[in-house]
């Protein structure tokens, strides 16, 4: 049986499309985790994936392929080696899954520079659906449920400042080593283990203030039924909670679509001298 392409490593550059497919739903709760503002969240993920697709071509699908994956870290990590594992791999290619995060991160700067203004996305704006929607194998109550954690996930970070935020979200979320992490964020390494370490404590802090219902929602909602969930939760277990990446609601899957594919079409109309020249999206 074919594996369904989230599941396939990426040895090779993957198409667009594919990119798409498997990193909306985690862009998406990335961009929660960078502190953009809920009723921005889907104008910022159509910037993001129309830098995707312009930068697609300088993707290496093998950069990164030898360093940490989820629940692997390699010997000698620091700081945090004794830390729990995740449950499960993340379901897309390390390599991919950075990157990705490395354009969210750019565009998350523009998008705090300055005053954010959000789009109309016209009806029938030339573009089709070109997937077959896979079937998440969840009921709509445990969908939602995901939503509103990733939601609360969003908020607990966002007690955090956000250079030292950064750092924990590459570090304890996306697994990556603190020398991974100072060469992409160009600062030395002991300033990656001082933020993590004070991100850290910052996070605790944040978690000892919420209320036990927010605390419960953050648990895994497939894991147990509501009534066998433990009432506390600690920032190890709430970090493991912040790991599962909510779906991105169909509606919303197949609108972003028709408005990336929309801007890419009037960038290639516009030749490349215009997109060379044109500023980051609005």
């Amino acid at each position: 049986m074919q594996q369904p392409p989230e599941h396939v490593p990426l040895l090779e550059r993957p198409s667009f499309e594919t990119v798409y497919t498997i990193g909306l739903s985690f862009l998406r709760q990335a961009l929660r985790w960078l502190g953009v503002a809920e009723r921005d969240i889907d104008d910022v993920l159509q910037d993001v994936m129309i830098a995707a697709y312009h930068a697609l071509e300088s993707f290496d699908p093998r950069r990164g392929a030898d360093g940490a994956r989820a629940g692997h870290p390699p010997s000698g990590r620091e700081p945090g080696a004794g830390r729990k594992a995740p449950q499960a791999s993340s379901p897309l290619g390390e390599p991919l899954r950075r990157w990705l995060f490395g354009i969210a991160w750019r565009q998350v700067g523009h998008y705090r520079g300055r005053a954010h203004r959000r789009r109309e996305i016209a009806v029938g704006a030339g573009a089709s659906w070109p997937f077959d929607l896979a079937d998440p194998g969840l009921s709509s109550e445990q969908l939602l449920a995901r939503e509103q954690s990733g939601q609360l996930v969003g908020r607990l970070l966002g007690a955090i400042d956000l250079e030292r935020r950064v750092v924990l979200i590459m570090h304890d979320l996306l697994e990556m080593t603190s020398a991974d992490i100072a060469r992409d964020l160009e600062v030395n390494e002991n300033t990656v283990r001082n933020r993590l370490r004070l991100a850290r404590e910052d996070f605790r802090v944040a978690v000892k203030r919420m209320n036990a219902e927010d605390r419960r929602a953050l648990r895994d909602p497939l894991r147990l039924p509501v009534a066998e969930r433990p009432g506390a939760a600690d920032e190890e277990s709430l970090l493991d909670a912040a790991r599962v990446v909510p779906e991105v609601p169909d509606a919303i899957r197949r609108r972003l679509w028709i408005a990336v594919a929309h801007a890419i079409a009037h960038a290639r109309a516009a030749g490349p001298s215009a997109q060379a020249s044109a500023p980051p999206p609005a």
